[in-house]
């Protein structure tokens, strides 16, 4: 089992470093010899996860991780469908609109895109981030009943800036808010000077759900007024809801 676990490490190693990976950088990270760390990625390799790039002696995503990532694509199509919807909310708000979906008590960022302001905040697609500090994980975690929301979550939540909420049940009444005016917000609890808005969207067909967010840094708005955001990314959600038949937004 500690074989497997160094294996989901070393390949989540290469999602944050770019999508490529060195013998040395594996040993660094699992903290194993040089040769532990080679015979590891041999052995991802002789299974089609990752290849290994003869010139630069590199390892990069191999046939079966493509296979796998198109199985996943297929079944989240809607992130498909939202890319056009994203870049026109990205060119009004003039923000990064974010895109992501809830893997536990995470939330995994799939689609980014860049506003036109000089100074742009945005997490790349692979990233990680904590449901109950981002506003996409907010806004998906708002879609579950209040028991499943906390067999997610043991002990205290997980702090990443002094604004962070610090117990389920301050999460569990921010995310009665959320349901009630039909947004969630992150006002610094993920990043320090950063904002964040975002819905949640659910397919019908395949009831698959998806969260779409705005982030912006706070000294972006001048006047500190947001509310031009929220109106966007709402409009958002009722032609993207209509379009994809989720009844919340079609009511």
């Amino acid at each position: 089992m500690k074989s497997i676990e160094k294996a989901v490490s070393a390949l989540q190693l290469m999602v944050e470093t770019g999508g490529e990976l060195r013998v040395g950088d594996v040993s660094r990270h699992l903290k194993v010899n040089r040769s532990t760390a080679s015979r590891l990625l041999a052995s991802l390799a002789g299974g089609g996860l990752i290849e290994q790039d003869p010139l630069t002696q590199r390892y990069g995503a191999g046939i079966l991780a493509v296979q796998l990532a198109a199985g996943f694509h297929r079944k989240f199509d809607i992130v498909e469908q939202a890319q056009r919807e994203m870049e026109a909310l990205a060119r009004e708000t003039q923000h990064t609109v974010w895109l992501g979906v809830l893997s536990g008590a995470e939330v995994v960022v799939l689609k980014t895109v860049r506003g036109s302001q000089p100074i742009q905040f945005a997490v790349e697609p692979g990233h990680r981030l904590p449901a109950h500090a981002a506003a996409m994980g907010k806004a998906l975690l708002s879609l579950k009943p209040d028991p499943e929301i906390r067999s997610l979550f043991e002990g205290p939540l997980q702090a990443t800036t002094k604004q962070t909420l610090h117990s389920i049940d301050a999460l569990l009444q921010e995310l009665s808010l959320t349901r009630l005016r039909g947004y969630a917000i992150s006002d610094q609890e993920l990043f320090d000077g950063v904002k964040a808005i975002s819905i949640a969207l659910t397919e019908r067909h395949k009831g698959t759900s998806i969260a779409v967010s705005v982030s912006y840094p706070l000294f972006a708005l001048a006047d500190g007024n947001d509310q031009p955001i929220i109106d966007a990314l709402l409009a958002f959600g009722r032609h993207f809801g209509a379009r994809i038949g989720d009844a919340r937004w079609t009511r």
